[in-house]
């Protein structure tokens, strides 16, 4: 199973200059995209922050995450909650990036999505963001792109 990172999930609705990479990743899978639930707020945060900014027209963030729930609704993307199951992978991911040498300084956010990934069995996680890439590589997981 593929775990997909909020920041790689976004360019698949918004067109950035590798979004191109991430959309080939989804066409050539049959699998759902898993996530963590916060992926949700996320993204809508993410959305209206670039219509701010200018990045999107007025109304898209609304109606890209229309699209985002859509995809949801229909299986395409499957989040997972943040259960015990989360909350115990999360204890041992944030205990072991602590221990490195030097220690790996792990966000919240991005302990529940590694511990999701983990708690989901994913092998491999898709994500543009170097501190969550990091902590998911010393977990195990393959880390694309």
């Amino acid at each position: 199973m593929i775990y997909w990172d909020s920041s790689a999930l976004l360019k698949l609705y918004v067109t950035e200059a590798d979004s191109g990479y991430f959309l080939n990743l989804v066409a050539n899978s049959s699998e759902p995209l898993l996530s963590a639930d916060i992926a949700r707020e996320e993204i809508l945060c993410a959305l209206y922050r670039k219509e701010y900014a200018g990045d999107l027209k007025s109304g898209a963030a609304a109606a890209l995450f229309k699209r985002f729930l859509a995809d949801e609704n229909k299986g395409r993307i499957i989040t997972i909650p943040n259960g015990r199951d989360v909350i115990a992978e999360a204890e041992i991911l944030v205990q072991k990036a602590y221990k490195q040498p030097p220690a790996l300084l792990i966000r919240s956010l991005d302990t529940i999505h590694i511990a999701a990934a983990l708690a989901s069995k994913a092998s491999t996680v898709v994500a543009t963001d170097q501190r969550l890439r990091n902590v998911a590589q010393l977990m195990g997981l393959k880390v694309l792109p």
